[in-house]
Protein backbone atom coordinates (compact mmCIF):
# COMPACT_ATOMS: atom_id res chain seq x y z
CA UNK A 1 0.00 0.00 0.00
CA UNK A 2 1.10 3.58 -1.02
CA UNK A 3 0.70 5.85 1.71
CA UNK A 4 -0.74 9.12 -0.04
CA UNK A 5 -3.94 9.61 1.88
CA UNK A 6 -4.81 10.31 5.25
CA UNK A 7 -6.92 6.91 5.20
CA UNK A 8 -4.05 4.73 3.77
CA UNK A 9 -1.43 6.34 6.32
CA UNK A 10 -3.71 6.29 9.55
CA UNK A 11 -4.09 2.24 8.45
CA UNK A 12 -0.42 1.65 7.96
CA UNK A 13 0.01 3.79 11.42
CA UNK A 14 -2.74 1.78 13.19
CA UNK A 15 -0.79 -1.15 13.37
CA UNK A 16 2.85 -2.22 14.53
CA UNK A 17 5.13 -0.95 11.77
CA UNK A 18 7.61 -3.33 10.65
CA UNK A 19 11.30 -1.55 9.16
CA UNK A 20 9.79 -1.97 5.75
CA UNK A 21 7.02 -0.34 6.50
CA UNK A 22 8.52 2.45 8.35
CA UNK A 23 11.03 2.84 5.50
CA UNK A 24 8.22 2.70 2.61
CA UNK A 25 6.29 5.78 5.11
CA UNK A 26 9.51 7.92 5.20
CA UNK A 27 10.09 7.52 1.24
CA UNK A 28 6.50 8.81 0.69
CA UNK A 29 6.41 11.71 2.77
CA UNK A 30 10.46 13.25 3.51
CA UNK A 31 11.67 16.23 1.56
CA UNK A 32 11.57 19.32 2.38
CA UNK A 33 8.89 20.27 -0.03
CA UNK A 34 5.11 20.31 0.74
CA UNK A 35 3.23 17.50 -0.61
CA UNK A 36 -0.12 15.89 0.67
CA UNK A 37 1.35 12.31 2.40
CA UNK A 38 3.04 14.88 4.55
CA UNK A 39 0.62 16.62 5.57
CA UNK A 40 -1.18 14.50 6.26
CA UNK A 41 1.67 12.20 8.18
CA UNK A 42 1.92 15.70 10.52
CA UNK A 43 -1.98 15.70 11.29
CA UNK A 44 -1.68 11.93 12.42
CA UNK A 45 0.90 13.06 15.03
CA UNK A 46 -2.17 14.98 16.88
CA UNK A 47 -4.81 11.69 16.44
CA UNK A 48 -6.31 10.50 19.21
CA UNK A 49 -5.57 7.26 18.62
CA UNK A 50 -2.07 6.72 20.66
CA UNK A 51 -0.87 4.10 18.57
CA UNK A 52 -1.54 6.13 14.92
CA UNK A 53 0.11 8.96 16.71
CA UNK A 54 3.32 7.53 17.97
CA UNK A 55 3.89 5.80 15.12
CA UNK A 56 3.92 9.48 12.83
CA UNK A 57 6.36 10.50 15.46
CA UNK A 58 8.49 7.22 14.77
CA UNK A 59 8.47 8.28 11.26
CA UNK A 60 9.45 11.53 11.82
CA UNK A 61 12.77 10.60 13.61
CA UNK A 62 13.53 8.56 10.75
CA UNK A 63 13.88 12.02 8.03
CA UNK A 64 16.89 12.53 7.20
CA UNK A 65 18.16 15.82 8.27
CA UNK A 66 17.29 17.65 4.92
CA UNK A 67 13.85 16.54 5.39
CA UNK A 68 13.74 17.75 9.01
CA UNK A 69 13.83 21.55 7.87
CA UNK A 70 10.01 21.06 6.62
CA UNK A 71 9.73 20.58 10.20
CA UNK A 72 11.29 24.17 11.56
CA UNK A 73 7.99 26.17 10.95
CA UNK A 74 6.34 23.95 13.33
CA UNK A 75 8.58 24.34 16.29
CA UNK A 76 5.95 25.73 18.34
CA UNK A 77 3.34 23.04 17.61
CA UNK A 78 5.82 20.21 18.10
CA UNK A 79 6.81 21.85 21.60
CA UNK A 80 3.27 21.88 22.76
CA UNK A 81 2.20 18.88 22.33
CA UNK A 82 5.48 17.27 23.74
CA UNK A 83 4.55 19.55 26.86
CA UNK A 84 0.73 18.38 26.47
CA UNK A 85 1.11 14.34 25.76
CA UNK A 86 0.92 12.19 29.13
CA UNK A 87 2.30 9.40 26.64
CA UNK A 88 5.65 8.92 27.74
CA UNK A 89 6.87 7.21 24.02
CA UNK A 90 5.50 10.21 22.04
CA UNK A 91 7.16 12.76 24.44
CA UNK A 92 10.33 10.65 23.78
CA UNK A 93 10.43 10.98 19.67
CA UNK A 94 9.02 14.34 20.03
CA UNK A 95 11.91 15.63 21.67
CA UNK A 96 14.39 13.54 19.80
CA UNK A 97 12.71 15.41 16.79
CA UNK A 98 13.03 18.96 18.80
CA UNK A 99 17.04 18.32 19.15
CA UNK A 100 17.43 18.40 15.25
CA UNK A 101 15.79 21.57 15.00
CA UNK A 102 18.05 24.95 15.65
CA UNK A 103 16.84 27.04 18.38
CA UNK A 104 17.42 30.98 17.73
CA UNK A 105 17.41 33.59 20.85
CA UNK A 106 14.16 35.68 19.64
CA UNK A 107 11.73 32.32 19.43
CA UNK A 108 13.14 30.73 22.86
CA UNK A 109 9.73 29.24 24.61
CA UNK A 110 10.38 30.07 28.49
CA UNK A 111 7.41 27.20 28.94
CA UNK A 112 9.12 24.73 26.77
CA UNK A 113 12.71 25.71 28.75
CA UNK A 114 10.52 25.34 32.22
CA UNK A 115 9.46 22.03 30.75
CA UNK A 116 12.59 20.99 30.01
CA UNK A 117 14.37 22.26 33.35
CA UNK A 118 11.79 20.62 35.19
CA UNK A 119 11.49 17.06 33.42
CA UNK A 120 15.97 16.66 33.37
CA UNK A 121 14.68 16.62 37.32
CA UNK A 122 11.84 14.40 37.75
CA UNK A 123 12.92 10.95 38.98
CA UNK A 124 9.82 9.97 37.74
CA UNK A 125 10.21 10.46 34.02
CA UNK A 126 12.27 7.64 31.63
CA UNK A 127 16.11 8.54 31.48
CA UNK A 128 15.62 9.23 27.67
CA UNK A 129 13.19 11.92 28.40
CA UNK A 130 15.34 13.56 31.15
CA UNK A 131 18.61 13.37 28.76
CA UNK A 132 16.59 14.35 25.89
CA UNK A 133 15.25 17.34 28.47
CA UNK A 134 18.95 18.23 29.41
CA UNK A 135 20.29 18.66 25.96
CA UNK A 136 17.21 20.64 24.79
CA UNK A 137 17.75 22.87 27.81
CA UNK A 138 20.96 23.67 26.84
CA UNK A 139 20.33 24.72 23.09
CA UNK A 140 17.74 27.26 24.54
CA UNK A 141 20.31 28.31 27.58
CA UNK A 142 23.02 28.60 25.42
CA UNK A 143 22.43 32.19 24.27
CA UNK A 144 21.88 33.91 27.57
CA UNK A 145 24.58 33.57 30.66
CA UNK A 146 21.77 34.11 33.27
CA UNK A 147 20.11 30.78 32.22
CA UNK A 148 23.53 28.82 31.68
CA UNK A 149 23.48 29.66 35.23
CA UNK A 150 20.22 28.28 36.39
CA UNK A 151 21.10 25.23 34.07
CA UNK A 152 24.32 24.66 35.54
CA UNK A 153 22.48 24.50 39.31
CA UNK A 154 19.87 22.31 38.08
CA UNK A 155 23.21 19.93 36.82
CA UNK A 156 24.79 20.20 39.93
CA UNK A 157 21.89 19.26 42.19
CA UNK A 158 21.92 15.82 40.39
CA UNK A 159 23.80 13.41 42.61
CA UNK A 160 25.94 11.76 40.14
CA UNK A 161 25.74 8.18 42.40
CA UNK A 162 22.28 8.03 41.83
CA UNK A 163 21.90 8.74 37.99
CA UNK A 164 21.59 6.18 35.38
CA UNK A 165 24.78 5.86 33.08
CA UNK A 166 23.15 7.89 30.47
CA UNK A 167 22.26 11.10 32.44
CA UNK A 168 25.57 10.64 34.19
CA UNK A 169 26.89 10.67 30.66
CA UNK A 170 24.87 13.04 29.45
CA UNK A 171 25.29 15.55 32.84
CA UNK A 172 29.05 15.05 32.57
CA UNK A 173 29.38 16.37 29.06
CA UNK A 174 26.58 19.75 29.42
CA UNK A 175 28.87 20.29 32.15
CA UNK A 176 31.76 20.31 30.32
CA UNK A 177 30.05 22.56 27.71
CA UNK A 178 29.08 25.00 30.22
Amino acid sequence: MKPHTLVALRKMLSKRLTEEDLFEITFHTQGIEDNPAKQALYSLLFDENKRVSNNAAWVFTHFDLHSNQWLYPRQHELTYEVMRTPDDTKRRLLLTILLRQPFHPADIRTDFLDFCLKHMLLTSEPTAVRVLCMKLAYEQCKFFPDLLTELRAGLEIMEPALLPAALKTARRNLLKKL
